[in-house]
């Protein structure tokens, strides 16, 4: 069972966006087998980290890419925030799905700042950063989180774990954005490796992975048939 505490900024070992390991916490795990559900709900929240041996079974995590994964959080009044597992559902009588959509759903209530940039595209490039809470966990609220309509989804990166980068996708040239996105998030990180290598298409609540050429400084974006088809739609403007 991973459990941290959220007394370091994001990013750092023993955060949300970063898990700490598992160990010997029975007191916590055994109070939160016997909580009721009506209580949990309100403290379950999403967060998106790197896949590691902290996201295996039993714990309640999503893959969303081979890089990244989504995590229920159970956080408690005292600051603790524990990993949900597969058993605490099962004692609260909530199946996964309930678990992920009320996480997620939580999610709203956690302020993050955003800002602005101009690109190229003419589309601008938006910000996310957390405050109480990683940032990245937004991915799973996209485009309510933004307050727009996507129907093509939005190019993304996440250069860290308190981070979150995007472009809606308005028109194709957005894809051409993707090395001034990976330079943006190279200087935010000052130059520390980004938490996702690859960039991301966030499309009607799913996330793929997307591969890149890259020819110097630009990449060429390429994807799934989804992807592709989605692409073609894009007004050509």
């Amino acid at each position: 069972m991973a459990i941290f505490r959220r007394n370091r900024p994001a990013g750092q070992p023993g955060s949300p966006g970063q898990p700490g390991g598992s160990g010997g916490h029975p007191d916590v795990r055994h109070m939160l087998l016997g909580a009721p559900a009506e209580r949990v709900r309100q403290d379950l929240r999403l967060t998106v980290t790197r896949v590691g041996p902290h996201v295996a079974p039993p714990a309640l995590a999503w893959p969303l890419t081979d890089e990244v994964a989504a995590v229920a959080c159970v956080r408690l009044p005292d600051g603790v925030i524990v990993t949900a597992e597969v058993p605490m559902a099962q004692a609260w009588g909530l199946g996964p799905e309930d678990v992920w959509l009320q996480s997620a759903t939580n999610l709203r209530a956690e302020h993050f700042s955003r800002s602005e940039f101009d690109t190229a595209s003419g589309v601008p490039m938006t910000m996310f950063t957390g405050q109480a809470w990683p940032g990245t966990a937004q991915l799973a609220r996209l485009g309510e989180a933004l307050g727009e309509e996507l129907p093509a989804g939005a190019l993304v990166t996440l250069p860290e774990e308190n981070t979150l980068l995007l472009i809606p996708i308005h028109n194709p040239r957005v894809l051409d954005m993707v090395g001034h996105m990976f330079a943006t998030g190279h200087e935010l990180t000052r130059g520390q490796p980004p938490m996702a290598a690859r960039p991301l298409w966030w499309h009607e609540g799913a996330v793929e992975a997307l591969d890149v050429q890259w020819h110097g400084q630009t990449g060429h974006v390429s994807g799934s048939p989804r992807f592709t088809q989605a692409m073609r739609a894009v007004p050509q403007r």
